[in-house]
């Protein structure tokens, strides 16, 4: 089964600070994190249930190369992701 996304408010300008400061260091990094970032969402939308549930019912996708991770939840079929964070940073 294949989920529709969609991006909470604000969601998609953390995607657009995380390339804005991987470009600062080098435009093929900041490509590699666009591709990566995008390959990720497309498995979620094919394979949600694979991540686990690790609080109020929200599951974590993380990036391989880079440290980050997708914050989502699954409402029938639909995907919400509300936050896509750096590892060092907290959701609130």
């Amino acid at each position: 089964m294949n989920y529709n996304i969609k991006f909470e408010k604000g969601t998609l300008e953390d995607f657009k600070d995380a390339i804005d400061y991987y470009e600062g260091i080098s435009g093929n990094l900041a490509d590699k994190f666009h591709n990566e970032f995008w390959n990720k969402i497309d498995y979620i939308k094919g394979n949600p249930l694979h991540f686990q549930t690790k609080y109020r019912g929200i599951r974590i996708a993380h990036l391989k190369t880079f440290s980050f991770g997708i914050h989502f939840i699954i409402d029938e079929i639909t995907i919400t992701v509300f936050k896509i964070l750096h590892h060092k940073q907290y959701y609130k």
